[in-house]
């Protein structure tokens, strides 16, 4: 008999460092093993992907504009069918949406369609301990429901919390029935390779009921599959999404449009939104560069031949003014 294709699920709510940890694990993984990675994203532009790919050298898979739990449909089952059939891989990595309910997604990969020749092994949440300090966190539903789903709770960043960050954490664990099979306290999402084989439990169940929500982009059995692309002698084009109480901004930029490096990085540390992710070209190089929680961070990355940038925020975004804003940090 064939070996089953193992797959894991690494989730978690925005910024807390699930395409750091998806990089570690390819680095570290068995040397003998071919290994794939499905990236979901809110936003269109497809930043993660992106970034995984450019950092890894890998060809990664995108089901991008919305989150799993809705376009596990088609969308999902044409990307991952071609994944399967293309890469012929040991494992697949899957990183929904920090904005997704995994119950969906969860329950498609465990139907009798995708058990013939695969196996849903443990799922992986990770976040950000400090955030149990922040009622905001502790009441929303999808940050909740990603916590209970998991068979492994990892708290990252750990860099930057304090000894009642680490006990908020495993009490906040504790209190989950049933009990994790594994809970993590790591830093720079360094995750243990053993954590992937352990095996689903099925007992576990969401704290609340699915909320149903919608996107800007409600038809997704086909569209959402498209790559988003510029036409020829475009210099850029803006993106828009929204779900779940969040609304995103993208942009995509031609390869000729080079951003001064110091005059978007003071831009981008003055902007007052819950994340900023992109793949920029600079005249200082290529840059992954990333602000959350008003602390922003980078890192050189390989040759681009296009600029990405995506903004997430809670509330409705300016797109005038915060376009205005992103051209105006452009090299004339």
């Amino acid at each position: 008999m064939t070996k089953k294709i193992a797959i894991n699920i690494i989730m978690g709510f925005l910024g807390v460092g699930k395409t750091t940890a998806i990089l570690n694990l390819l680095k570290n993984k068995p040397v003998d093993e071919h290994w794939a990675v499905l990236v979901n994203e809110f936003g269109e532009v497809g930043i993660d992907g992106a970034i995984l790919s450019a950092q890894s050298g890998m060809t990664i898979s995108e089901v991008p504009g919305g989150c799993l739990c809705c376009v596990s449909g088609i969308p999902f089952q044409v990307a991952l069918s071609n994944l399967i059939a293309q890469q012929k891989p040991d494992r697949i990595l899957i990183e929904p949406t920090g904005l997704g309910h995994p119950k969906n997604l969860i329950r498609s990969l465990t139907t009798k369609e995708y058990q013939v020749y695969s196996e849903l092994k443990a799922s992986i949440c990770l976040l950000d301990p400090r955030q149990l300090k922040n009622p905001r966190y502790q009441q929303h539903e999808t940050f909740n429901d990603q916590c209970f789903l998991a068979d492994v709770l990892v708290a990252n960043k750990t860099d930057l919390a304090s000894e009642i960050d680490e006990n908020n954490f495993y009490q906040f664990a504790k209190n989950m029935q049933p009990q994790k099979s594994k809970l993590g306290w790591v830093n720079n999402g360094q995750l243990d390779l053993t954590w992937l084989d352990i095996d689903r439990d099925d007992s576990r169940h969401s704290k609340g009921a699915h909320p149903i929500h919608s996107h800007s982009n409600d038809d997704v059995a086909e569209d959402v599959m498209e790559p988003v692309s510029l036409a020829d002698g475009q210099s850029y084009k803006a993106f828009e999404n929204r779900g779940m109480g969040y609304y995103s901004l993208g942009w995509l930029l031609a390869e000729d449009q080079v951003f001064d490096h110091q005059v978007l990085t003071q831009w981008l540390m003055m902007l007052d939104v819950e994340r900023v992710k992109g793949l920029l070209i600079t005249d200082q190089g290529t840059r992954v560069m990333n602000l959350r929680d008003q602390v922003f961070s980078e890192m050189p990355t390989r040759s681009l031949s296009q600029s990405r940038i995506e903004i997430i925020h809670n509330q409705v975004l300016d797109k005038i003014q915060l376009e205005a804003g992103l051209l105006a940090c452009l090299i004339a």
